[in-house]
């Protein structure tokens, strides 16, 4: 991977840890969203900033996968008081907060490949999806920490 993607990935990470500061705020608060409604919004949103059909379906089908892995069972205290929907809600929720301030044409080349070690299945992303991944990790971390056990 050249600087571009390391600078891209450093980028994530810093974000992460305002996701992380944002988690511990908001921790006590349910989401007024569903799972559904929520999926729907993000969907719209990254199909609104320039993400492909294919990527958002990419994106969104695995995401699905690594929240729907939380169950009922694994709420902890925070995460009992709301529901395994709100708690889901709120992993996409975070992400939102975080992805979006990006704007709909903005001036970044985010559709350059990166070759990378085969994040969720795939060896050749898009520096677009390589941003929402790295921006879901982190949200879906600081959740695990404030909604989840173990």
């Amino acid at each position: 991977m050249n600087g571009m993607g390391l600078g891209f990935i450093l980028g994530g990470l810093a974000l992460s840890l305002a996701c992380s500061s944002f988690v511990a705020y908001s921790a006590g608060q349910c989401s007024a969203k569903s799972y559904r409604e929520a999926r729907a919004v993000m969907t719209s949103r990254l199909l609104a900033t320039g993400y492909s059909k294919t990527q958002a379906s990419f994106l969104m089908r695995n995401a699905d996968r690594m929240i729907s892995a939380h169950r009922t069972d694994s709420l902890n205290d925070n995460g009992r008081t709301c529901g395994i929907d709100s708690a889901r809600a709120q992993v996409l929720g975070y992400l939102d907060k975080q992805l979006f301030p990006l704007k709909p044409g903005s001036g970044a080349s985010l559709d350059g490949e990166r070759q990378t070690e085969a994040f969720w299945g795939r060896k050749r992303l898009t520096v677009r999806e390589l941003l929402f991944i790295g921006q879901f990790h982190g949200c879906l971390g600081a959740a695990k920490e404030h909604l989840f056990r173990g």
